[in-house]
């Protein structure tokens, strides 16, 4: 080990304190801040804007966004999803600090407990996409709908231990009453502009990716009883697997019926390369395949908390883009 090193390690906190907690979270956003003062053409206008915060402002605004001369466009693009993607998988491990300091048991009570919240997100993105949202509606475009759903998220996990600890609820009931009062208050909503408008309304949207979300999964879950590999059928796996599936499968509707293209990048680039408009749901229903029989697989041998989170967040990063994919095209938008 280096001179260098050695001064770090000893400079830093011990592993796993409140100190160390608070540096690893917060370390990155003041080495960004850092960043930016000291180059903040390169940093802020060429990168943060154009591929980040600006796709977010043009979004919101329904066209291109230009600051300092550089334009920025909506929509996703390979460099906010690899970033967006590295900070989320970052995150974890403050994710599950945190968690592990509320004593929450990490079973299927919870994963479905969140998944309301999650819903809620999807239809919130939605709302926005139909433009209801005004003002707020800058909130609720990636990536800030994301720090939006964590915090909602984080202060019913809180609510949950309070509840827990008193003996008048549960973790797993809490957040499912939040996110359950939420998905129900967004999705109404959306029902509700499309019945008071004069556009079609298309219902047999929504019941179509999700009744055959559905259905795969219960082929899945059939399936499953021929092959011999443990914990296949996991409720957390179900979760995910339907996720996916509803996401991959609004997609397929979307192109082959309505005129949508994939939003995504890696499912647009398949999508551009093969022309076939079921290009994204044969790719995630084989990928998703491959990472739940491999998970399946390692259960035993994996640490239970990174298990459940690795499991868990394969159903959302799916669930909210088919609930916002059906949405949309439910509505026209």
């Amino acid at each position: 080990m280096s001179t260098v090193s050695r001064r770090i390690e000893t400079a830093l906190p011990d592993t796993g304190t409140r100190e160390w907690w608070l540096l690893y979270l917060f370390a990155p956003i003041v080495l960004v801040g850092l960043a930016i003062l000291a180059f903040p053409t390169l940093v802020y206008d060429q990168f943060i804007w154009q591929y980040l915060w600006g796709p977010v402002v043009a979004d919101a605004a329904g066209q291109p966004a230009t600051h300092e001369g550089i334009q920025a466009v909506r929509g996703y693009n390979a460099v906010n999803t690899v970033t967006y993607l590295a900070a989320v998988v970052y995150g974890l491990p403050g994710l599950r600090a945190y968690l592990d300091s509320l004593d929450v048991s990490f079973d299927a009570r919870l994963a479905y407990g969140f998944a309301p919240i999650i819903v809620a997100g999807g239809a919130m993105r939605a709302l926005e996409d139909v433009g209801l949202l005004g003002d707020y509606a800058v909130w609720f475009i990636t990536p800030s709908i994301y720090f939006v759903v964590t915090a909602v998220t984080v202060l019913a996990l809180g609510i949950g231990a309070l509840a827990r600890d008193r003996n008048i609820g549960s973790i797993p009931s809490t957040v499912g009453v939040v996110g359950g009062v939420w998905a129900i208050g967004a999705v109404g909503w959306a029902f509700w502009h499309g019945l008071s408008t004069s556009a079609p309304l298309r219902l047999w949207v929504p019941v179509a990716t999700a009744g055959i979300a559905l259905s795969v999964t219960a082929f899945y879950y059939w399936g499953t009883g021929f092959v011999d590999v443990a914990h296949l059928r996991h409720p957390l796996f179900l979760l995910a697997v339907f996720g996916q599936l509803w996401d991959a499968t609004q997609n397929i509707i979307g192109v082959t019926f309505l005129g949508y293209s994939p939003k995504l990048v890696v499912t647009n680039l398949v999508y551009q390369a093969t022309g076939f408009s079921g290009s994204t749901f044969v790719l995630k229903l084989f990928v998703t395949g491959g990472i739940v029989w491999y998970l399946a697989d390692a259960k035993a041998e994996m640490n239970h908390t990174w298990w459940w989170l690795m499991t868990f967040f394969i159903g959302a990063i799916g669930l909210p883009m088919g609930v916002r994919g059906s949405l949309r095209m439910m509505l026209g938008v």
